[in-house]
């Protein structure tokens, strides 16, 4: 980078973080169907329109100190994260790779895969408006670059990015599709969906044919080394939940609050969280659990079991209780684990199902950044196709 580049940077930062904001938008609006155009941007609590000085990336969360101006209700912290998070990705981008776009290829896949990997973790969603429109960039992005070839090398240079680009998209969505179609013959069940193949396809448009399969082998890799990391952060959070839970019936309350449920001893519920109000057909505060509808009815036939247990003084753990509806619209996959505490029965709920969306994200990131070398390791003197959309 030049260093008169550098009193630019704080710009780029400014600009990633309102695109960071757009990319909020679109993690909380596209997995719902609606539009990321209007209405214009409004607190999901009261649906009060959020005024332009409200709307400031990361500022205006820390000046309202996390609450709505109108209605004072909670702002996710998710919100100025993301926002900070690609205002970083847009100056680490600029940074390492100058202004051009090389680093403007880099900002645009990885902000990609903040908000793929959000909406699949959240809603199980990768949404065709950014893996189509982002692979779209990717190629607009390499026949740019060739047009900058062509200027000193001449016109039969054009090529050298975008058809590798186009090729690693091919190849990428080809590679995927087959797994899933493999998997789906010899298994019977669904193993890749057409959302992966559209991802590692939008992917390819960046890294290329060689880069699809360094992304393919890091997220598995990932997959499988990084599964055992949230199961030991869960357990030192659910032993520090349930012994300030048993401390007092308040406790026992705040902490269903957040992490599950509470049921009193004749079966009723007594607190609420997050994880068991976004289940539908889910009993409301203050009726038995009988009524669990029947996608709930799983998580209640667990708090049922462990009420019980609890009785005779035992704890009541399972690791994977599937939750889907018929239309597949929702989907988790919930540990649970219930324990007597002051006011009744304390089952705190944590998902466990983490799509390989997340992890095709993140490898995406790393290979664009530090494939190039190991493609040059890996190698050695034959090159691999699509090497020169790399760093």
């Amino acid at each position: 980078m030049k260093p008169e580049d550098v009193l630019v940077l704080p710009f780029v930062f400014a600009l990633g973080a309102i695109l960071g904001s757009f990319a909020n938008v679109c993690i909380h609006r596209l997995p719902k169907g609606a539009s990321v155009v209007s209405p214009r941007s409004r607190c999901p609590a009261c649906l009060t329109p959020i005024a332009a000085r409200d709307n400031v990336p990361v500022l205006s969360w820390l000046l309202l100190r996390g609450r709505c101006r109108a209605c004072r209700a909670p702002i996710s912290p998710r919100y100025p994260l993301v926002e900070a998070l690609v205002g970083a990705i847009f100056f680490a981008a600029a940074f390492l790779h100058g202004l051009g776009p090389v680093a403007l290829a880099g900002a645009l896949l990885a902000t990609a895969a903040v908000i793929l990997a959000a909406t699949d973790l959240e809603a199980r969603v990768l949404p065709d408006e950014i893996t189509f429109g982002v692979l779209g960039l990717g190629l607009v992005l390499a026949a740019w670059r060739d047009l900058a070839v062509v200027r000193t090398e001449g016109r039969e240079a054009f090529g050298e990015h975008f058809f590798p680009a186009l090729a690693g998209a091919v190849f990428g969505a080809v590679v995927v599709w087959g797994v899933g179609a493999a998997y789906r013959l010899l298994r019977g069940a669904e193993g890749m969906g057409m959302g992966d193949v559209k991802m590692i396809a939008m992917i390819g448009a960046f890294v290329g044919p060689g880069g699809v399969l360094l992304t393919l082998f890091a997220a598995s890799v990932a997959g499988t080394v990084i599964a055992g990391l949230p199961a030991l952060l869960r357990i030192l959070s659910w032993r520090a939940a349930f012994a300030r839970a048993r401390s007092s019936a308040t406790c026992a309350k705040e902490e269903a609050e957040r992490h599950g449920l509470l049921v009193a001893g004749d079966g009723r519920i007594a607190g609420t969280g997050p994880r068991w109000k976004e289940i539908p057909g889910s009993p409301a505060e203050g009726a038995p659990l009988s009524p669990a509808g029947p996608v709930a009815r799983p998580v209640a036939a667990f708090a049922r079991l462990a009420l019980r247990r609890a009785a005779a003084g035992k704890s009541t753990s399972f690791g994977r209780l599937a939750v889907e509806d018929e239309t597949g619209e929702f989907f988790r996959v919930l540990a649970a684990r219930g324990e007597a505490v002051p006011g009744g029965l304390l089952v705190l709920l944590s998902r466990v199902d983490v799509p390989f969306g997340v992890f095709l994200a993140a490898a995406s990131v790393v290979v664009w950044q530090w494939g190039g070398p190991a493609l040059d390791l890996l190698g050695g003197a034959l090159p691999f196709p699509g090497r020169g959309l790399l760093p």
